[in-house]
């Protein structure tokens, strides 16, 4: 099948299941065909690409990966709408679906399905992507846990709510600018790519949302290239924006208590500054000097 069924063929079958979107997970279905082709493409899969689709739905985007991508490992919470793609995307080779909490990894972090078929793409000297429509409740903890991957995704596009892709893809001494801005542009390159209006959902949100895409950074900072330094350059810079109005004199020595250092001397070029002042790369610089201790 080319051309999905119209939305009340897929009503139905939910009807069948029981089943009713729930707004505490966010279940809002984007139902037009040309952004679900748009986003593949933004996507930019080829035939020996690995995608992870977090939060399949009915699968229609899904199936617009499918097409374009070597393999697709879908993630999907709700049983009920698992099985429904599962039968309208029929036995295509190179589409697996998982039932699983994208964030039912250890801690709250990414379940495990998603690094590991990034990594094997990687591994194999091919691409892993991730492409997500994310339910507004957690779309700030996932993005941050995309940016603590062990193997980080050549690129994600993201669809999430608007004000939340104008945080991430925010310059320095900005008002959306914070915690979750630098963590993710230490890694990343991001831009807010378009607007997507609540229309094009059922059940339509409240909020208006936007096209996020974050591009892996061919010139990251050595220091960030593990998991374990990548979640420490978190924690330090929650701990930097916690008081986000006061100067970095002030809250250079929570943030080094933060990864477990004692207070180093505030080096003279942040002098007088806030944490909001500074790019990623100038406060990756600042945690290289906490991590040393001096």
């Amino acid at each position: 099948m080319s051309e999905r069924d119209s939305f009340a063929h897929y009503r139905a079958a939910m009807a069948e299941l029981g089943f009713q979107p729930s707004s505490r997970r966010g279940q809002n279905f984007l139902l037009d065909p040309t952004l679900h082709r748009w986003l593949a493409e933004q996507a930019g899969a080829g035939a020996g690409d690995t995608v992870v689709e977090i939060g399949v739905g009915l699968g229609f985007l899904t199936r617009e990966l499918a097409a374009v991508a070597g393999r697709v490992v879908g993630i999907e919470i709700d049983d009920r709408l698992l099985a429904i793609a599962r039968r309208e995307l029929g036995s295509r080779p190179n589409v697996e679906l998982i039932a699983a909490d994208a964030l039912s990894g250890p801690g709250g972090t990414l379940v495990p399905a998603v690094g590991e078929a990034i990594a094997a793409a990687q591994r194999g000297g091919q691409r892993g992507l991730l492409v997500a429509n994310l339910p507004y409740s957690i779309s700030g903890p996932l993005i941050a846990e995309i940016a603590a991957l062990a193997e980080l995704p050549a690129a994600a596009v993201l669809l999430v709510q608007k004000e939340l892709a104008e945080r991430v893809a925010a310059s320095p001494s900005t008002p959306d600018y914070g915690g979750l801005s630098v963590v993710a542009q230490a890694s990343f390159r991001a831009a807010v790519l378009r607007e997507v209006a609540p229309q094009v959902f059922r059940p339509r949100p409240k909020v208006t949302s936007a096209v996020l895409r974050l591009e892996r950074r061919p010139d990251p900072a050595p220091e960030l290239a593990t998991a374990a330094a990548r979640r420490e350059f978190a924690a330090f810079v929650r701990a930097l924006f916690q008081q986000r109005r006061k100067t970095l004199r002030t809250t250079l020595a929570r943030a080094a208590a933060a990864i477990d250092r004692p207070p180093p001397a505030l080096p003279p070029a942040f002098a007088g500054s806030r944490a909001e002042a500074h790019g990623a790369d100038e406060l990756v610089a600042l945690w290289r000097v906490a991590r040393a201790g001096s």
